[in-house]
């Protein structure tokens, strides 16, 4: 049975309060800031008075049998015991399974405003072990997207609602890669409202994002051998006063960020300590809190970077962050240092002509006349595109890339070469007929130009061991074979294979064998005894 009462609690006695005898029993009278006078008594100590509530708390079972109390809203008795009485109808409904408890949950959910969401979900990010700065975007963009929507309610939050904020993004002259970002936070939201069950569905499953790749707006090269050849070796001895790090230290970095792949923020966290150069292979360790997909990184590098490393190293205490005053623009630091380097790299042509020559070329532009750049990431789609032109598998690419996806290493990091692209056309299948022929015998082959059937047998003879073309299909009619003509075939079976040629592709088309014949002699039955492909 429910049941309904007026809370009482302990208040400190207000300023200016009064104490008189009300029925016999202490109480403080005071005026309170509506200016409306009030009443109540005093606790037995005497030094606190007991407010009771204007409304009714309701009392009540749970479908588990726990005491609850909800409060019902109501000053009048009769109507806040209806309320009580209804909540435990509705217990006793739930513990039957009439009532689904979770519906009731998303409907609760629903009520709450859309920010108390949006800021609890700022403690799963965190939980998440993000960065700062990634948890700061992702909530930036999703309360951009919540307002500029008007959604106060998750009812709110539609597919509809959030196409066309998005669209106002682009509108705005952002680009498609920007506006993919925005879509990607506010679908984490949305997912994570779904899987917490604060909503019933996903409202944003179904948005796809842009093809970022047909609105390019920073797209990145790799650098060339040639161009690191000559970078490296000038940028040693290239040291302005503006420099946060000497030539030495800054080629060092280049030469790290390319031998590993590694970003400018994981290059920053390192310490000597990082550096394994004397295993077997060496490596370069990047700790799980400042790796970006958040795992222990131990990166492997060729033996001749280790060589270069190890005295740069040797005098450095071993908790020494080398790198750690990397500037936050490392783009516009390689930016001067290939300036300045294709600045003297122009200047040492021997003639005018050449220096011309020169001015016209890409080399060590940060710009080149695709409009690609060269920026300090740009060494990390050197590194990948090295990895994948070595013909590695691709899932030795993905795992040195450190992606999760192994479409984001091939399609997006690994640029492929010219030369590559030309090499890997070595495995198609020469179209140079293997001897020369005339197109009248090509003709005599089929029995046709004025030769008899007899003569377009006998060719067909000698290309499949003495078999006519009717035979060879498995038909079993037509012009019989002499004895001769199959002792002659016998004879040559081990004499030589049959094999067809590119060219009797182009004049014979055979007839597929018949249910339960065998297409043998043809060259086109299925191989015996063959290893099965492999693929890297």
């Amino acid at each position: 049975m429910a049941t309904v009462y007026k809370r009482r609690e302990l208040r400190p006695i207000p300023d200016g309060a009064e104490i008189t005898t009300y029925r016999g029993k202490p109480y403080a009278a005071w005026t309170d800031a509506k200016g409306k006078a009030r009443r109540a008594p005093l606790n037995a100590a005497g030094d606190r008075i007991a407010m009771v509530a204007e409304t009714y708390t309701a009392q009540y079972f749970d479908e588990n049998g726990k005491r609850r109390k909800a409060p019902t809203g109501c000053g009048d008795k009769a109507t806040a015991q209806q309320v009580a009485d209804r909540l435990q109808a509705d217990a006793a409904l739930r513990k039957r399974g009439i009532i689904n408890a979770t519906q009731e949950r998303f409907a609760a959910e629903a009520r709450r405003p859309l920010s108390e969401h949006v800021a609890e979900f700022r403690a799963v990010l965190e939980a998440r072990e993000n960065t700062p700065k990634h948890v700061d975007m992702t909530l930036q963009r999703v309360r951009f997207i919540v307002e500029k929507s008007g959604a106060a309610h998750t009812k709110d939050l539609t597919a509809s609602a959030v196409q066309g904020v998005i669209k106002g993004v682009r509108d705005a002259g952002r680009s498609l890669e920007t506006c993919n970002s925005y879509l990607r936070a506010i679908k984490s939201f949305a997912r994570w409202m779904f899987r917490d069950k604060r909503a019933p569905d996903d409202p944003l499953q179904t948005l796809e994002a842009y093809n970022a790749d047909t609105d390019p707006v920073h797209p990145r090269r790799e650098l060339t051998p040639e161009e690191l050849d000559y970078l490296l070796p000038f940028v040693e001895g290239h040291t302005l006063p503006a420099h946060n790090l000497p030539g030495l230290d800054r080629a060092m970095a280049y030469r790290t960020a390319i031998g590993t792949g590694f970003r400018a923020s994981e290059l920053r966290s390192l310490t000597t300590a990082s550096f394994e150069l004397d295993g077997d292979p060496p490596t370069v360790t990047v700790s799980a809190a400042f790796s970006k997909r958040r795992r222990k990184d131990v990166q492997p590098i060729r033996r001749d970077l280790a060589d270069l490393l190890r005295p740069w190293l040797a005098e450095r205490p071993r908790d020494q962050r080398p790198f750690a005053r990397l500037p936050k623009s490392t783009g516009r630091m390689l930016c001067k240092d290939l300036a300045a380097a294709r600045k003297q790299w122009i200047a040492e042509g021997k003639t005018d002509a050449e220096q011309k020559r020169r001015e016209e070329s890409d080399f060590l532009c940060y710009e080149d006349s695709a409009g690609r750049f060269a920026d300090f990431h740009a060494t990390r789609h050197t590194y990948i595109s090295g990895i994948v032109a070595g013909r590695a598998s691709v899932k030795t690419a993905q795992e040195l890339a450190r992606h999760s996806d192994p479409r984001l290493t091939i399609g997006r990091y690994s640029h492929a070469r010219l030369h590559d692209l030309q090499g890997a056309l070595d495995a198609l299948p020469s179209t140079t007929p293997s001897e020369p022929y005339s197109q009248p015998q090509a003709m005599a082959a089929t029995g046709t130009d004025d030769q008899t059937a007899e003569v377009a047998r006998g060719q067909m003879r000698e290309q499949y061991g003495g078999k006519t073309a009717q035979n060879v299909a498995g038909r079993g009619e037509g012009h019989e074979i002499s004895a001769e003509a199959e002792s002659t075939t016998e004879a040559g079976k081990e004499a030589s294979p049959n094999v067809l040629s590119l060219r009797d592709l182009a004049t014979k088309k055979p007839r597929p064998a018949r249910r339960g014949e065998r297409a043998e002699g043809t060259g086109l039955e299925p191989a015996r005894d063959c290893s099965p492909p492999h693929f890297q």
